[in-house]
């Protein structure tokens, strides 16, 4: 049979910085299938923090063909925002949200003509409502994606998550690290590395003025500003390069973390499209990954390596378990390890000194032929479905 369709289960909404479901989402409707992503549904009681999004979750909690506050929505995909009571555990509650979220999964199957046995359910979640959502429907595959470990987020979730570790037709893993720590109690694991934003380069965006005014070396970050973020590290940073610019860019949980007011330290909101980073991205110097040296991040394969590589630039990270691994994997010269705030503060020249044309050509080959469209051909091999059975449909 084949794949004709796929419901996601996101852990983030869609207006969220770009991750591995984003890709992963746009690249299974660009082949054909007809995608539902459902957006964040929560594995923990919401907080004040939190406040803003459930406003905006209240604004936009209906399926919509186009996402006017942020990109056009690429054809064959939609986005479902449940209004979801965001008491993951709660016995009511999950019965409220199974109840709106499987009728919105049967009214999708219907509108787009899909037998459940032709659909991917793929989830980056393990809670109750998801468990419950696999039984409902006799899916073609049940997929897990696991990008970092939530029990270190919401302990709750242990027993839910073991539970679908075995039920899941395979589990894919973001880093070698979490498989190594999956793999015991995990059926069908499999290491599925994020791919490359090649087509980053072919966009013609200028440099935003508030950067382009910026004293060089500018070193930039992209990502959530949350509890992964090293401060000290930062500090040390804007220390080393006291004529230069550290660059922060992403949304800020002003709950988890404190930033310094230095006057070399830039914050700069999210981008509300992709290709807008293509003008931060050509006028930096070096790429950044300050994560703090602890169980929750050391295990990530950090999202941002893919822009920060596709452009070239040299990346300057604390030595976590997974980025040690990579850092194997890639070219000289790409990935300067630290793990020490001394070592963050003294690195950044060494960085700045081998970063020349040469250095630069060559990490970029290293994204060329494992761009996001080769890897969801990999992901249908994997499935053992057919890509171009897929794409004959368009």
């Amino acid at each position: 049979m084949k794949l004709r369709g796929a419901v996601i289960l996101a852990a983030v909404d869609w207006n969220f910085l770009r991750q591995r479901v984003h890709h992963l989402a746009i690249g299974m409707a660009q082949a054909g299938l007809k995608v539902l992503f459902v957006e964040n549904t929560a594995v923990r009681p919401p907080r004040l923090a939190d406040l803003p999004r459930i406003l905006q979750r209240l604004q936009s909690a209906f399926i919509r063909p186009v996402n006017k506050k942020g990109e056009p929505l690429p054809e064959n995909l939609a986005i479902y925002s449940p209004l979801a009571m965001p008491w993951p555990y709660s016995a009511v509650a999950v019965t409220w949200n199974y109840t709106i979220l499987r009728r919105s999964v049967q009214k999708f199957l219907e509108d787009e003509k899909l037998r459940p046995e032709e659909v991917l359910l793929l989830t980056y979640l393990a809670t109750p409502l998801v468990l419950h959502l696999i039984e409902a429907f006799p899916w073609a595959r049940v997929v897990y994606d696991v990008v970092s470990d939530p029990k270190q987020v919401e302990p709750r979730l242990a027993p839910f998550e073991k539970r679908l570790l075995q039920r899941a037709d395979v589990t894919l893993f973001a880093s070698a690290t979490l498989l190594d720590q999956y793999r015991d109690h995990t059926k069908n694991p499999v290491l599925f590395r994020d791919g490359f934003s090649t087509e980053l380069l072919d966009a013609e965006i200028e440099t935003p003025p508030e950067v382009g005014r910026l004293p060089r070396p500018r070193l930039l970050y992209i990502g959530g500003i949350n509890r992964k973020l090293w401060v000290e590290a930062i500090e040390a940073l804007c220390e080393a390069v006291p004529h230069g610019s550290v660059i922060l860019m992403g949304p800020v949980a002003c709950r988890e973390v404190s930033l310094p007011k230095l006057p070399n330290l830039h914050l700069l909101p999210p981008r509300r499209r992709y290709m807008e980073l293509v003008g931060v991205l050509h006028a930096s110097d070096v790429g950044l990954i300050p994560y703090r040296p602890d169980p929750y991040a050391g295990a990530m394969h950090p999202a941002k390596l893919n822009e920060y590589l596709v452009f070239g630039l040299p990346v300057v990270a604390t030595a976590t378990p997974e980025l040690k691994r990579i850092a194997r994997e890639m070219p000289p010269k790409t990935l300067y390890l630290e793990d020490t705030l001394e070592g963050y503060g003294n690195i950044i020249f060494r960085v700045i000194k081998e970063n020349i044309i040469e250095s630069k050509e060559m990490r970029k080959k290293v994204t060329q032929d494992n761009n996001w469209l080769n890897r969801v051909k990999e992901l249908f091999m994997i499935l053992r479905f057919s890509y171009n059975d897929a794409k004959q449909k368009l």
